[in-house]
This record gives structure tokens, sequence and C-alpha cells, in this order.
């Protein structure tokens, strides 16, 4: 995928140092960090900078793929992204209690996940980086995501961008929220079949 993907209003970049201030304090919004699983409040801007740099180490396996979304004149105003889950994520969840990972239904797949602050709710921005993420994550293998049950507005995002209901629902802890919320499972199609879905969405 490449460093940067355009869109008619937003610019998906790599994240710098830089962003932290806005990160953390994004993502210390209740409202936003209640609907993200490993994000705990307080969320202080160490907590941010930690983030960004494990990102950076990261980012030459070429195994997550995570973008700052910038809107002109504003900045960030949100971070989307997909990471690799393969095998290793039955380890993971029996050792780790924060994170759920048994509930991805293929051998290899990329889970994808976004946040926006919350005067940038409802304008349309976490679909359009999303698509264009998409469009531009044609080679990944399948794609997977979920949403919890007390957010519908993600589920319409993924909704209008491809994915459909797996029909599981699974209990995901929240580090905001302090324990386990129902999570629906969502799962988009086959990497042969994606461009053409994705162009469908984008014309609608």
């Amino acid at each position: 995928m490449r460093d940067e993907i355009k869109t008619k209003r937003l610019r998906l970049r790599q994240l710098r140092m830089s962003d932290a201030t806005r990160v953390a304090r994004f993502c210390g919004d209740p409202q936003v960090g209640r609907n993200l699983a490993m994000t705990p409040l307080p969320y202080l801007e160490t907590a941010a900078e930690g983030w960004i740099m494990t990102l950076a180490a990261r980012r030459p396996l070429r195994r997550d793929f995570v973008y700052g979304v910038d809107l002109a004149g504003e900045g960030l105003i949100g971070c989307i992204g997909a990471h690799q889950v393969s095998g290793v994520r039955r380890q993971l969840s029996e050792r780790v209690a924060l994170a759920d990972t048994r509930h991805l239904t293929s051998d290899t797949c990329y889970e994808v996940g976004y946040w926006f602050g919350r005067p940038y709710w409802g304008k349309g921005f976490a679909t359009e980086a999303l698509q264009a993420l998409m469009r531009d994550a044609q080679a990944l293998s399948a794609l997977e995501a979920g949403h919890f049950v007390d957010n519908p507005a993600s589920g319409r995002v993924l909704s209008k961008s491809g994915f459909a209901y797996t029909g599981e629902t699974r209990p995901l802890f929240s580090m905001a929220r302090g324990q386990c919320a129902p999570c629906k499972r969502m799962r988009f199609a086959p990497a042969l079949e994606r461009s053409a879905s994705v162009s469908e969405a984008v014309a609608l």
C-alpha cells in the first residue's frame, strides 16, 4: 500500500510525532475511546507518542498499514488502518485478555479499524477514508472488521463500503469501558470481488 492516499477532501498519510497532541485529545474523549478496544482513559499524550513510535517501528514489516487522516485547513481529524492477523491470533487471545481475536474467520486477514474526532462525526469522512483505503488495499487478503453493538454508526460506515455481517456477535474488551461489550463481526468480499464492490459503493 502507498504511503499517502488522497481523496476529494482527505489525505491519508503516515503518522508523525507531532500528531500526538491531537491523537490524545480525540481519543481521550470518552465518546470516542469507548468505541475502541485498546485505548485507556484517560489517554495521555505520552501514550499517543508511544503508539506512534510503535507503528513507526513496525512499518518495515508491512503488516500494519495505519494512516493519519488529514482534512485541509484542519490537520489530523482521525486515523484508519488495516492490521494483519494470522496464526498468532489464537496465542494472543489465550495470553492477553485485552483483545479476543479468535473471532477472525480466515487464516490470514486484515482487521480494519478507524476512529475520528467527535467534531468530525456525521460528515462522511469515515466512509470516504475507508473506501479510499480499500481501493488501495485490493492486493491484500480478506478484510474483516467489527463494531460494538451500541455503536451502530460504525456498522453503517462498514456496510456502505461493502462489508456484511457474519452473524457473529462476540464479547470484546474495551479498556475505556473497563469491561467486555458485545461486538458484531463483519467481513468484506474476497480480493477478486472487492474492486467491483467498492466501485459500486462509490458510484452510489
